[in-house]
């Protein structure tokens, strides 16, 4: 613990994003706060519809649900909320969120500390103001705010998956033992775009032929009918769970996995919070493979050599989809591999 540190009583840690994955990849800076600061009350303010999956999270004192842009009698409530509690700091970690350090300077509280990217306005109403990190993972610019107050390095522990209630198997998978099967997840979490079905059903058949483990499909109740069409593409069976799982149900799924293959979304890093190895799919250039892939497993990280002439590492419009079509089969086979048949 630092020595100038004592007087960091009260915290509230902010991550107010609607994407399961931004909730997950803020858990190491609980862990690591909490062990700068064995004393102190820390509450860890979340997207309210994943609030389920850190409820149990043992690092902090208290997480409550908070909307991604508050206002109105919203707005004032967390104003209020803040005031009666007094925190002695607030850590904004997503970047550029002017709302909540509006927030906070409202409610007087004396440090807020953020990351300015963007809106160099925000910096305005920040007492301390992060550097994002060079070619950095998320969880490390999560943690540049944590270090921004404490003004020291800290540590780069995992992702925490933590309910207060733990799910089952579905009925499909209760008669197969850990770790015989792999979970495709078709889904993109609405910031890739997908990638194309008769490849995810070759890499299923491949997994089925070649691995010798029942391929198991995950996705979005949304993305029910985009399971269909894989399923006319594949030639050997394979267990469609997709729109049938709870997030819960498919973290115990994950858990059992062998090995997820999904593109870039949050389920990735909710197998990486239940240890399971990742290959991941990003076709993005302002989503670069370096900031999301998996943290702290076993992780093959597949991108495009080509992207669309329309896109930039800034801005990626998905007008002609080349970067879907330069991921090949053989590409996302061959990283499946090097995870499945590591080398003695």
């Amino acid at each position: 613990m630092l020595s100038d540190a004592p007087f960091l009583c009260r915290l509230v840690v902010i991550r107010p994003d609607d994407k399961l994955g931004e909730t997950l990849l803020a858990t190491p800076v609980y862990r690591a706060l909490r062990e700068a600061l064995p004393d102190a009350q820390i509450e860890a303010w979340v997207g309210q519809r994943w609030r389920s999956v850190l409820a149990a999270v043992k690092h902090v004192n208290l997480v409550q649900g908070v909307p991604y842009r508050p206002q109105g009698l919203a707005y004032l409530r967390l104003v209020q909320r803040l005031r009666r509690i007094r925190p002695d700091a607030v850590l904004i970690l997503r970047p550029d969120t002017r709302r909540y350090a509006a927030l906070a300077r409202s409610a007087r509280v004396p440090m807020r500390v953020g990351m300015v990217q963007l809106r160099q306005s925000c910096a305005r109403l920040l007492t301390h103001v992060a550097t994002p990190p060079t070619n950095a993972h998320q969880v490390e610019w999560n943690l540049a705010v944590a270090e921004a107050l404490l003004n020291r390095s800290l540590p780069r522990y995992p992702l925490e998956y933590a309910p207060t209630t733990e799910a089952s198997l579905p009925a499909p998978l209760q008669g197969i033992s850990p770790r015989s099967y792999a979970v495709l997840h078709l889904s993109t979490g609405g910031v890739q775009p997908q990638w194309l079905p008769e490849r995810f059903a070759q890499v299923s058949d491949w997994l089925a032929e070649q691995q010798r483990l029942t391929p198991v499909w995950s996705a979005a109740p949304a993305d029910a009918p985009f399971a269909q069409q894989v399923a006319l593409c594949a030639q050997r069976p394979a267990v469609n769970l997709a729109g049938k799982l709870s997030i819960h149900q498919l973290a115990e799924v994950l858990r059992g996995a062998r090995l997820l293959i999904s593109v870039d979304t949050g389920v990735v890093h909710l197998a990486a919070a239940v240890g399971t190895p990742c290959v991941s799919l990003h076709f993005r250039m302002d989503y670069p493979h370096h900031r999301w892939h998996a943290w702290q497993v076993p992780n093959r990280a597949v991108a495009p050599d080509t992207h669309c002439a329309e896109c930039s590492p800034t801005r990626c419009r998905l007008l002609s989809r080349e970067c879907v079509r330069a991921i090949a089969t053989q590409r996302v086979i061959e990283a499946a591999r090097a995870l499945l048949e590591p080398q003695s």
